[in-house]
């Protein structure tokens, strides 16, 4: 049994007040803030981190998945647009954006994380949220449903902000768990595995392409034979904006006994930390000693902290199903759509599914926690079944979904209602998609 101390209470002050606020800087996070602001209302944006981008630019995913079409033939094109499109031109406009990249039958973008944080900054303050680096949500006032205020740490203490809508952006659902929403972990319990990403430099990007990208799995075999401690064999290396650079998504972080980390527990972050390190230099290794275009690369830098795709998913008004990813169903209450694969990184290896020359859309009531009157959720941890999970929570998707939670949020207040009760059709006319 564990012991517990006893902490003496104490008066926390209301350091700030506003009309929305958003907990959380990733794609999800900024797309929400700017949502809210262009619709009206004060904002404050609160972020563990001194930037924005979350597992983007922290966790160094580096891409931009989910804006292009999916079929076995013809060119990519530009599917997504609304917020997704906006801040993939300000990439494009400051050089911070490779061209769009095969992934099986769709196609990616790669960013650079410092041009990323910079768009981030410029959209935010353009817009007049008032953002807070350096500050992590520990805590909420609620009751009945209803949350009152936010309570913060950083450097200036403890303080509590309060608001009268927030949307939670922290990827894993935490305002939304301690209101009382219902949630999920995963399919029965398990989650999708995360990653250690990093970045090599000095690589022959050419000699890559023509002779080695082709041959990587065959080659993971080849050095496991030789001894190497390869976990995942299907690896992304992905050319970034900057010339001799690979972005390397390529290492599969497992607990000791190889169940999947939980990213709600600090022990199981930690243990991934310490385990992905180690892991990363083995795959620098493999692509030094076995991959053409590698021979003289080195390695560049490590994500600040391990990649999480899934933790908790919180259960709403509306869930995506798998089936309606799989059959590309289209949505009378739209928010955003996607054409982005199936991708679900499990035990045994990844799953993929792609769509062929088609797309599905997902819900605005997939957005809305139950039990929770006045809080949104949105990006990784939209009311979705597993697998469709797997296809919905990359980046594109997530601005969409983000900034449609803002947008809701922001219309709620205008009209004195909840924010899942917003007419639809004036939230269509406020978001893009």
């Amino acid at each position: 049994m564990m012991a517990h101390i006893v902490e003496q209470a104490k008066n926390i002050p209301i350091a700030y007040e506003t009309d929305v606020l958003v907990v959380g800087g990733g794609a999800t996070g900024v797309a929400a803030a700017i949502a809210a602001a262009r619709v009206g209302c004060d904002v404050m944006l609160v972020e563990k981190y001194g930037f924005c981008g979350g597992m983007a630019t922290a966790g160094m995913s580096g891409t931009i998945c989910g804006l292009f079409t999916s079929g076995k033939t013809g060119k990519r094109e530009q599917l997504v647009h609304g917020f997704a499109g906006e801040f993939y031109r300000h990439l494009q406009d400051r050089g911070g954006v490779s061209d769009p990249f095969p992934f099986g039958d769709t196609a990616l973008v790669v960013h650079d994380l410092h041009v990323w944080k910079e768009v981030a900054d410029d959209l935010l303050t353009e817009a007049k949220v008032k953002i807070l680096y350096h500050t992590y949500c520990v805590g909420i006032v609620h009751k009945n449903g209803l949350v009152e205020a936010a309570i913060i740490e950083n450097k200036s203490g403890r303080k509590a902000i309060r608001a009268k809508r927030f949307v939670d952006a922290t990827g894993d659902g935490d305002l939304c768990v301690w209101a009382g929403a219902p949630h999920v972990m995963g399919k029965n319990g398990s989650v999708q595995y995360p990653t250690m990403v990093f970045r090599m430099n000095h690589v022959d990007v050419q000699h890559f392409l023509r002779d080695g990208l082709h041959r990587v799995e065959e080659l993971i075999h080849e050095a496991e034979r030789k001894g190497f401690d390869l976990p995942r064999k299907h690896i992304y290396l992905l050319p970034s904006p900057r010339p001799g650079e690979i972005l390397c998504n390529v290492t599969r972080i497992a607990k000791e006994n190889g169940d999947p980390i939980d990213a709600t527990n600090a022990e199981d972050l930690t243990e991934a930390e310490l385990r992905g390190r180690k892991q990363v230099r083995e795959y620098e290794r493999f692509l030094r000693q076995f991959v053409p275009g590698f021979e003289n690369a080195r390695l560049n830098d490590v994500a600040a902290q391990i990649g999480i795709r899934q933790s908790r998913t919180i259960l709403g008004k509306g869930m995506l199903r798998n089936e309606d990813v799989m059959q590309a169903r289209k949505s009378k209450r739209a928010v955003a759509k996607s054409a982005w694969c199936i991708e679900a990184h499990g035990k045994d290896g990844i799953y993929m599914y792609y769509l062929d020359n088609d797309y599905y859309e997902i819900p605005f009531d997939t957005l809305v926690p139950q039990n929770v009157e006045n809080v949104m959720t949105a990006g990784r941890t939209l009311s979705a079944e597993h697998e469709a999970l797997a296809s919905a929570r990359v980046t594109a998707q997530c601005f969409l979904t983000g900034y449609a939670a803002g947008a809701a949020s922001a219309l709620s207040l205008k009209h004195g209602i909840k924010p899942g009760d917003v007419d639809y059709d004036e939230l269509k006319s406020v978001i893009d998609y």
